[in-house]
């Protein structure tokens, strides 16, 4: 039994006449009846009854005919998922706290208006968890801190952005311009992320170039949490743009140098992603543009 055989019965069943169903199809009517005989020869049961130039179904071609719309609405609800716009389409990510946190609920906002049917599991990790698990095909694409080099993933940048000098509303160096990068570092109220974080990667970095040892005496997993003691007067922190923007209980300055961050995208090399994740890496990319020009003028406006 073959679905274009199933076809040809639906059509006939459905129109009446072999010769409408042949017009539906857009076959010859020889080909039309020729399938169903066959058909008739593999059940061993007729399908239509010929009154004169009619044709009436049996009981089987009704049966046969109602299973056959069954059938190809679940190819065309599979067909959907394959190519992103059904409810199959399920797109894995593990991505940083704060790409989690401030980017992906404005991208998904935009992007669940061209699939409404799609679906978006996201973990929040560190970033050698991320690498494992889209190693270990548990994710189909990571979303992390750069600079990454492994030989076993395919690694892009997706956007850069600033990092900004957190302080409380009042700080001394609130209304003073940029902060000397080396001077930052050296504080002893300074808030830190944990080691191994993409953020505290960054800072470390900093401190070693600028010859100036570390002496936090605060570290929290949670950006969120950091900026939080910031905001209720415990210190400062150094924060990545998406993270403050917008934000009116903390004043924000850069430094001199100034500090950025890079974050890329990640996935096996060769693995097909779903369709939804390349308008998904957009939205992240547009939504971090904005947050970035939010916090610029947030700063600027202080």
């Amino acid at each position: 039994m073959e679905l274009h055989q199933l076809r040809y019965l639906r059509a006939v069943v459905r129109t009446g006449s072999v010769t409408a169903a042949a017009e539906a199809e857009h076959v010859a009517q020889p080909s039309i009846s020729k399938q169903i005989r066959a058909l008739e020869r593999e059940l061993g049961v007729p399908l239509f009854h010929r009154v004169g130039r009619r044709v009436v179904p049996t009981e089987a071609a009704r049966l046969l005919a109602d299973a056959a719309d069954r059938v190809f609405e679940e190819l065309q609800r599979a067909a959907a998922a394959v190519s992103g716009g059904g409810p199959a389409a399920r797109l894995r990510v593990g991505a940083t706290e704060t790409v989690t946190d401030y980017l992906v609920p404005p991208a998904w906002a935009k992007l669940r208006a061209a699939y409404p049917a799609a679906q978006l599991s996201i973990e929040m990790l560190s970033t050698d968890d991320i690498v494992r698990r889209v190693l270990g095909d548990e994710f189909d694409l990571g979303v992390v801190v750069l600079p990454l080099a492994d030989s076993r993933l395919s690694i892009e940048e997706l956007f850069d952005e600033p990092v900004l000098l957190a302080l409380p509303l009042g700080h001394p160096w609130a209304g003073r311009g940029p902060v000397p990068l080396e001077e930052a570092l050296a504080e002893p109220d300074l808030l830190l992320s944990m080691p191994g974080h993409g953020l505290r990667m960054e800072v470390e970095r900093a401190a070693q170039e600028c010859g100036v040892r570390l002496v936090g005496r605060v570290e929290c997993r949670s950006q969120f949490a950091l900026l939080r003691m910031v905001a209720a007067g415990a210190g400062i922190a150094f924060a990545p743009s998406i993270a403050v923007a917008g934000r009116t209980d903390l004043h924000t300055v850069p430094t001199v140098p100034p500090l950025r961050r890079r974050i890329g995208w990640i996935r096996r090399p060769g693995r097909h992603l779903p369709a939804i994740a390349a308008p998904l890496l957009a939205l992240l990319r547009e939504a971090a543009a904005e947050a970035a020009q939010a916090a610029h003028i947030r700063r600027t406006t202080s």
